[in-house]
């Protein structure tokens, strides 16, 4: 349990909480929606982008509360914040380039969106997608530590899950057994939800 400073009131974690289900479990919906091949860009792939531009700018806000929780003095919990502050930078990033700058591009004539012009997009993108898997998997990791030596019961399963949830992807993109395609990317989003869906749960019921 966290140990609050004299005279501070805890914070009502509940809404922060169900904030974390309902984005996370978004995020899956709109990956499972996500347009491919020449579709990925313009319709349907501008709501998707957009929408998981809003998604993890929610999570955002859900783990912020959760680290303002938790104790956002704490080194370990402060250094979480960066390192997802630096994942929702990249995510929007990659977001954008392939839901804004390549469609407007393309809106533009053949000639405004070359083959290099679409290569160099679409290295952006992958760049930014796995600095953000890297960057909510290092968050993940200063959280889950904080849980597992500062907590006790269900905070050290969380923590054991949320190690999981850190390492697994990380190693699977490091050694090349998946890249940030659309399958890829989906299979990450998946397993770093569910942990934010169990985070929020344990906000939800205010046992963190």
């Amino acid at each position: 349990m966290v140990q609050h400073e004299a005279g501070a009131k805890p914070t009502d974690t509940r809404l922060a909480g169900f904030i974390l289900i309902a984005a996370a479990a978004l995020s899956v919906l709109a990956m499972g929606h996500h347009p491919t091949g020449a579709h990925a860009s313009g319709g349907v792939g501008d709501y998707v982008h957009g929408t998981m531009i809003m998604v993890v700018c929610a999570l955002f806000f859900g783990f912020t509360c959760f680290a303002q929780h938790r104790g956002i003095t704490r080194p370990a919990i402060l250094a979480g914040l960066i390192a997802y502050a630096l994942s929702l930078a990249a995510h929007v990033g990659a977001a954008t380039i392939n839901g804004a700058i390549v469609p407007a591009l393309a809106a533009r004539g053949h000639d405004a969106l070359s083959h290099d012009i679409a290569v160099l997009c679409w290295e952006s993108n992958q760049a930014l997608a796995r600095m953000g898997v890297y960057a909510t998997g290092t968050a993940f990791l200063f959280w889950s530590g904080d849980l597992l030596l500062g907590g006790r019961g269900k905070d050290r399963i969380l923590a054991i899950l949320g190690i999981g949830a850190g390492i697994g992807p990380m190693v699977a993109l490091a050694a090349g057994w998946i890249t940030m395609d659309l399958a890829g990317a989906f299979i990450v989003y998946v397993v770093h939800a569910l942990w934010a869906v169990l985070v929020g749960v344990q906000m939800v019921r205010r046992a963190l």
